[in-house]
């Protein structure tokens, strides 16, 4: 991260952020988010390879503000997370219900949301899941180029107890060299011990072969 670029203020933002900020720095981890944000952005949060991304995720969503109205985060997810009992919650931290009928219908139900919002920070995992795979999923690529906005980069860096959120890529015409310029990013911030909870479970920043 840039040493002269903002960051967003750990626990200034009400009690549930002192809260999750004072848990934060009890266990040592520090956060690296940009401040501010682009209002309307698609970030994705890599390696995603356990549970615990969820957890130090929301945690950190909480102690840097990023649930109030104006700064609120958001995700996705299938239609049957947002079923009793749990739905309330999901939907309380951010969430929203899509079909997931394949890449292309997510793409087009996000590029409508985009659209129709003023305001939108649409977090994802790019894997899609926390088993090791081969290849990333596209849709995060291809919802930001449908919806013209930048993709923020997010790190879970357990070795290093950072989450880091702060560079912001403009994606261009060239999906190869998009990728490599991902991938070296994220290479720039990995140690010796790699990203992620399971560093061994992150996947390489390939699409799948059509």
């Amino acid at each position: 991260m840039d040493e002269r670029a903002s960051r967003r203020l750990m626990g200034g933002y009400g009690m549930l952020s002192r809260l999750c900020a004072w848990g934060l720095r009890r266990f040592g981890w520090r956060l690296e988010v940009l401040d501010p944000l682009p209002e309307r952005c698609v970030i994705i949060m890599y390696p995603h390879t356990s549970n615990w991304d969820f957890v130090v995720g929301l945690a950190t969503k909480w102690a840097v503000g990023l649930h109030v109205k104006r700064d609120a985060l958001r995700f996705a997810g299938k239609e049957s997370l947002f079923n009793w009992p749990w739905g309330a919650f999901f939907r309380a931290v951010g969430g929203f219900p899509v079909k997931r009928t394949g890449s292309h219908g997510f793409v087009e139900q996000m590029a409508t949301r985009f659209a129709s919002e003023a305001r939108l920070r649409f977090v994802l995992a790019p894997e899609g899941t926390r088993k090791h795979t081969d290849h990333m999923r596209s849709s995060f690529y291809f919802v930001a180029k449908a919806a013209g906005v930048p993709i923020v980069l997010g790190a879970f860096d357990f070795a290093g107890k950072r989450v880091v959120v702060s560079e912001v890529f403009i994606p261009s015409d060239d999906v190869g060299a998009d990728l490599a310029r991902i991938a070296a990013y994220y290479e720039s911030l990995a140690g010796a011990n790699g990203l992620g909870h399971t560093p061994t479970n992150a996947a390489p920043w390939v699409f799948a072969a059509k």
